[in-house]
């Protein structure tokens, strides 16, 4: 008895104190994998907020130069018929779907990404340290009233940032040469 109330009492203590700490603003960064993903998006930092059981990524960088686009989280029916299993299958695991916004370079993003969409999703599992990454690239496709899959890019984990201690981040303070590389 007296264990069970213990234990209850540790995991409502946990719970009151868990918001404080339970998200975390991280940045991870990848270089790409293939020729293709190097052409189209080169290397590539995630912004993103890391909770408990989920994650939100917030924003997409280019590493090598001065781009940067916000991700939006994004549901399954702007794709149209189908959803993400018709456009990547049912089996691929990259099911966490963010548009990504026509603020900052947004459209530049997206025409680099997926030439002649002026809407694109990107659809990718949970980031995770010293894992690789393959995000699906997703644009608008008006003549099939939905969307198309414009490329799959391939990442290897290169590393995370080191954030100030007070957690604040400022992408346009990161010293990055001009892009093109």
């Amino acid at each position: 008895m007296r264990s069970s109330v213990f234990a209850a009492a540790a995991a409502v203590a946990f719970a009151l104190a868990a918001p404080a700490r339970a998200t975390s603003l991280r940045l991870f960064s990848y270089d790409p994998a293939d020729s293709e993903t190097r052409h189209a998006a080169g290397a590539v930092t995630f912004e993103f907020n890391q909770r408990l059981m989920f994650t939100t990524v917030l924003r997409v960088l280019a590493t090598e130069g001065e781009a940067r686009a916000d991700l939006k989280p994004a549901k399954e029916e702007a794709l149209g018929r189908g959803g993400l299993s018709a456009l990547i299958g049912a089996g691929a695991p990259e099911r966490d779907l963010y548009e990504v916004q026509a603020g900052d370079e947004g459209p530049a993003m997206i025409a680099a990404f997926c030439p002649g969409a002026k809407r694109a999703w990107m659809s990718f599992g949970r980031l995770k340290a010293n894992r690789d990454l393959r995000v699906f690239v997703l644009g608008d496709d008006p003549a099939r009233g939905g969307a198309r899959l414009c490329r799959t890019l391939a990442f290897n984990f290169h590393g995370e940032w080191r954030l100030p201690a007070d957690g604040r981040f400022d992408a346009r303070r990161l010293e990055r040469p001009l892009f093109p590389h």
